[in-house]
């Protein structure tokens, strides 16, 4: 195989692709922490670099592929270590690239800088998964809006491996996100372009993956969506941005009925500047403890957020509010609140109780959500009742 390449162009893809390579850890899963490179022969005719080379990497969970502009010289494959690769190419000099590579080695021309680096079977590295059935396509900047809007409320314990996910509601009318670790919850809805009749589906799609993928810069005004079953069986996920395609496997579970879990209604409702009640969380949540939370007690036009014990550091804060309802006293985790704060839109955040009553309204959940959202998003926070710890 040989090929030259663009500088810049193999330092981007490389880069992107070693994202996705799990670090070394010996045996037969070796090959995986490789990079996939496979060159062919452009058609006759053709002149100039054209997506002739594919970088491809795969953990086994989530495969990778992208296309590269090359000019190609002779077709075949080859996996190279996948992060040397990347800190190799990525610390070169601004020239273009030649790459050379046998079964055994890459040698790797960039100006006066020469690299030899020993390659891995390529035949031992397995098939990737296709790109699944398209689905339809998502404006980027919303998706990702999207995704950074809900993601934090998933999850981190392995062992409840769906609550881990972002579930994904596909339908004709649109695209919801949905997480929650149980004692928070996460709805967004957006629109998206279904290019099938009938798109109708349901993706469990581990939220730190997409997370990840939704913070990645790009160029791209779209990103198109695929779901199916391959021919193992396994049920995946793809995106496909500018070309580049990441394929997931889902997660298997059943995800909690969480529509019940939303009120109808807010019969109390507290209308607050985001920036500044979010400051003042961070500042007063500095003393904040397991056993002494954050309490936040609302009577009309302020809330005075407090947290501390007797025996220890203490701290409160008054935030002007629009709240003409009768004084009603809560406990939050403040990171959880804090990250429902970050999320909403615009300038005003809204906190909703389902109940007038400020003794039943302290230990229901309350609904954050920002004052132009509407029903696009809505944030569940579970209040921390008395002799519980805070993180629940």
């Amino acid at each position: 195989m040989r090929f030259s390449v663009e500088r810049d162009v193999l330092a981007d893809v490389t880069g992107w692709a070693a994202r996705y390579v799990p670090k070394p850890a010996g045996g037969s899963h070796q090959v995986l922490t490789g990079l996939l490179l496979e060159a062919a022969l452009p058609a006759p005719g053709t002149a100039g670099p054209v997506p002739a080379l594919t970088v491809s990497a795969f953990d086994g969970e989530v495969a990778a592929r992208a296309p590269v502009e090359a000019v190609v010289t002779e077709a075949g494959r080859a996996v190279v270590p996948g992060r040397l690769l990347a800190d190799v190419v990525r610390n070169l000099p601004d020239a273009p690239v030649v790459v050379d590579a046998t079964e055994a080695r890459m040698i790797i021309e960039c100006g006066a800088a020469r690299f030899r680096i020993p390659t891995l079977d390529a035949e031992d590295y397995p098939a990737l998964p296709e790109f699944p059935p398209p689905l339809g396509e998502v404006d980027t900047l919303g998706f990702a809006a999207a995704v950074a809007q809900v993601a934090p409320a998933a999850g981190r314990d392995d062992a409840l491996a769906v609550l881990t996910a972002v579930r994904l509601e596909i339908a004709r009318g649109g695209l919801t996100l949905v997480a929650t670790d149980r004692y928070r919850l996460a709805v967004r809805t957006i629109p998206w372009q279904p290019t099938v009749d009938d798109p109708e589906a349901v993706a469990h799609v581990p939220a730190r993956l997409l997370a990840d993928l939704a913070r990645l810069p790009t160029t791209a005004s779209r990103i198109a969506l695929g779901m199916g079953t391959d021919d193992s069986g396994v049920a995946r996920f793809g995106l496909s941005v500018n070309g580049r395609q990441t394929i997931m496997r889902l997660l298997d579970g059943t995800f909690p009925n969480y529509r019940r879990l939303l009120p109808e209604e807010s019969e109390l409702t507290v209308t607050a500047q985001t920036a500044v009640l979010a400051a003042a969380v961070r500042r007063v949540a500095l003393v904040a403890t397991r056993t002494a939370p954050l309490r936040f007690t609302f009577s009309a036009g302020q809330v005075v957020a407090e947290a501390g014990d007797g025996g220890g550091a203490q701290a409160s804060e008054l935030v002007p509010v629009e709240y003409s309802g009768p004084e009603l006293s809560v406990l939050f985790n403040p990171a959880f609140l804090l990250d429902g704060l970050a999320a909403v839109e615009g300038d005003e955040a809204i906190v909703g109780f389902a109940t007038a009553d400020p003794t039943i309204a302290s230990s229901k959940p309350a609904v954050l959500t920002g004052k132009d959202d509407g029903e696009d998003y809505r944030y569940l926070l579970m209040p921390i009742r008395t002799g519980t710890s805070p993180d629940s």
